[in-house]
């Protein structure tokens, strides 16, 4: 089958390291594996250097555009990046027609973003199957992230209408398919479908692991470990919470936090506050290609919050290197994981984490065998090549 990848967001390319990017990639090449022939159309680009050279001139953006930033309202400023993003997407859904004509795909899959519908409208005029992917629910989210804005009913509007006319939706969640449910009533059948791992991964050698643990002088210690970047709905202040109760009564215990952000520095602070001496590790942003290698040297992997939508990749990180998981009790995690069986889910509250975390640390010899369990699921369901089967069993 052909297939056209369609992503219209102006910045999200697939060569970065970071989540977009690698499910963008990563889906193109199951794809591809599978026997299909793919084409990307990604607006946000395709080639490193280019990127690259797109992000150097962002960051060194004119004095214009600083001052326009510093002094328009907020609701303001985002009804401009509104009126500017619909107007890229008629200019991107001009690059996905002339793709169309000239590749004569069978299908559009299009990983859907906000105030972008231009594709799908283009496909419905044409007569081409159209997919769409939601990863978020992006109205609320962009609200969220950029606050208030006069065209949010627009944003609404624009994410109906690709709703209502799409072929199949695929939802990175339970908890965010029943949200379009409820919001959008969709005339589509919505599918399941979370993120995956690539079980082609690298793994590292144990003993270069062994190095790692005994430099960052963690051999002989009992290490609980967090992989990801530094956001509040990521929980870290309820990690170091929650661990300070922890080792007050096992010592022995550690805590590695692997990822950078702008509120390291607060949580740091945080984290010297309340936990004692050398108990605790930071090692800010490392690169992509070592944080399995990080990983390694865990004995649990803990993902102490999440939203309420997503579907957190670094759980399935873990899996893959076999670890112990402590993760939230909610939605995302229940798709992918069973209590008791794949790994540990919490509910709420620092007081339970910090109970899960006790436990573990006590009692390590009968929790240590789920993480091999999940493992075994991973590599069975959750491959970016289990989930491409999935998606195209519905063409």
């Amino acid at each position: 089958m052909k297939i056209i990848y369609y992503s219209p967001h102006p910045t999200h390319d697939i060569v970065s390291e970071v989540g977009y990017s690698t499910h963008q990639r990563e889906t193109i090449l199951a794809m591809q594996d599978i026997g299909h022939e793919v084409l990307p159309v990604i607006l946000g680009g395709t080639e490193k250097t280019n990127v690259e050279e797109y992000h150097k001139n962002i960051g060194n953006s004119g004095v214009k555009k600083r001052l326009i930033k510093r002094f328009l309202p907020t609701f303001l400023l985002n009804a401009v990046k509104d009126i500017l993003l619909v107007k890229h997407d008629v200019r991107a859904a001009k690059r996905l027609e002339e793709a169309i004509l000239e590749f004569k795909p069978d299908l559009v899959y299009e990983r859907g973003e906000y105030m972008q519908d231009k594709g799908l409208l283009l496909c419905k005029k044409l007569g081409i199957p159209h997919f769409l992917e939601v990863n978020s629910p992006c109205v609320e989210e962009m609200r969220e992230f950029e606050g208030p804005n006069l065209f949010h009913f627009w944003g609404f509007r624009k994410e109906r209408n690709k709703l209502k006319n799409t072929k199949h939706i695929f939802a990175v969640s339970s908890a965010l398919k029943d949200y379009l449910v409820k919001k959008y009533h969709p005339r589509a059948q919505i599918h399941v479908i979370p993120n995956c791992i690539n079980e082609n991964k690298a793994i590292p050698p144990a003993n270069d692991i062994a190095v790692l643990r005994n430099q960052l002088g963690l051999d002989g210690k009992f290490v609980f470990g967090f992989v990801g970047s530094i956001f509040p709905h990521h929980g870290i202040g309820k990690l170091i919470e929650a661990f300070a109760e922890v080792v007050k009564k096992q010592p022995n215990c550690r805590l590695i936090i692997i990822g950078g952000g702008v509120l390291q520095p607060k949580f740091e602070a945080m984290a010297n506050q309340l936990l004692p001496e050398n108990t605790f590790i930071f090692t800010g942003k490392i690169p992509h290609a070592e944080v399995i290698k990080y990983i390694g040297i865990f004995d649990v992997g803990v993902m102490p919050d999440s939203n309420w939508y997503g579907s957190p990749v670094k759980v399935l990180e873990y899996g893959l290197m076999k670890k112990l998981i402590l993760a939230p009790d909610n939605g995302p995690l229940n798709d992918i994981m069973t209590s008791g069986t794949d790994g540990v889910l919490v509910k709420p509250g620092v007081e339970n984490l910090a109970k899960s975390m006790l436990e573990v640390a006590e009692n390590f010899d009968q929790f240590s065998n789920m993480g091999g369990v999940f493992y075994n699921r991973i590599m069975k369901e959750f491959t970016w090549k289990a989930q491409a089967r999935k998606i195209l069993e519905n063409c």
